[in-house]
This record gives C-alpha cells, sequence and structure tokens, in this order.
C-alpha cells in the first residue's frame, strides 16, 4: 500500500518533470511558463494562464518535460478572444492498483 508520504513524494516527483506549456494555435505555437501548480492529497495539478496575449484559434495545449518529451497534452479546440483570460488544468491523480 502506497502511504500518504508516497503519493506526496510520486506527485512531487512528477511535477519536477513539468518545464513548460506549449500553445497550439492555427498559425503559431506559443511557449508559456506554468502558472501555478499544486499538490492536494492524491492530486496534482499544472495551472496554465491564457492571458489577452494569446488571441486566436487554439488546437493543443501541451505540457513539455524537462527531457523535452510531451508528458501530458489537451487536444480541445479553443477559439480564445482578448476579451478575456482562461485558466486550463491539466490534472493527474496518483492512485495504487491493487491485483
Amino acid at each position: 500500500m502506497i502511504t500518504g508520504e508516497g503519493i506526496q513524494e510520486i506527485a512531487q516527483s512528477i511535477l519536477g518533470l513539468v518545464d513548460y506549456a506549449e500553445i497550439q494555435m492555427e498559425t503559431e505555437t506559443k511557449l508559456l511558463q506554468l502558472y501555478r501548480t499544486s499538490i492536494d492529497n492524491d492530486t496534482l495539478k499544472v495551472f496554465i494562464m491564457l492571458d489577452d496575449t494569446i488571441v486566436g484559434d487554439i488546437q493543443n495545449i501541451k505540457l513539455i518535460g524537462k527531457s523535452g518529451n510531451i508528458l501530458l497534452e489537451n487536444p480541445q479546440p479553443i477559439v480564445k478572444n482578448a476579451t478575456k483570460g482562461l485558466l486550463v488544468v491539466f490534472s493527474i491523480k496518483v492512485v495504487e492498483v491493487m491485483q
């Protein structure tokens, strides 16, 4: 059984792998720093803030690891205008699977 401390350590290790976000738009790709991260019990979250400088049709949002590999992605199309910001959250739950 994974202890509470073990889950925290695993979650922190996963967060340590994430370097930045890549926003793929119709005409260009933008790189963004992580807005915020959090760990709450067994769930870790990575927050990406799309402010008023990000405008247009977003095709994909990716979390890029320190290795340069894509760790997570959200290929859901989003139409973003300049009047409002948008907070995108990647959420991972750490669970033990008993066999």
